[in-house]
């Protein structure tokens, strides 16, 4: 039995699988957290330090997001010269 080759395009497949690995670890660590805070209260360490571990993979998720470029910013890709779209240095 020989080995199969899987090929994929790397770039659009990471980006989504990173995602998704990110939304299960994010999943997977509230699930815990909520458990030990059933577990041990609210006022354990190791419950703050999962709630801590949620809090970071959230900021980690709303970083990989990328915000649309505005109608101004499009504007000013298409028109570099209009007077609304110069930079001045002061």
């Amino acid at each position: 039995m020989s080995p199969t080759t899987v090929t994929f395009n790397s770039n659009c497949s990471t980006a989504r699988t990173r995602q998704a690995s990110l939304e299960t670890r994010l999943q997977a660590a509230f699930e815990h957290a909520r458990r030990l805070t059933t577990m041990y209260g609210a006022g354990s360490v190791e419950v703050a330090i999962a709630w801590e571990t949620v809090e970071e993979l959230r900021d980690a998720q709303l970083g990989q997001q990328t915000a649309a470029p505005s109608t101004f910013d499009l504007y000013c890709a298409a028109n570099p010269d209009a007077p609304e779209c110069r930079a001045y240095d002061v």
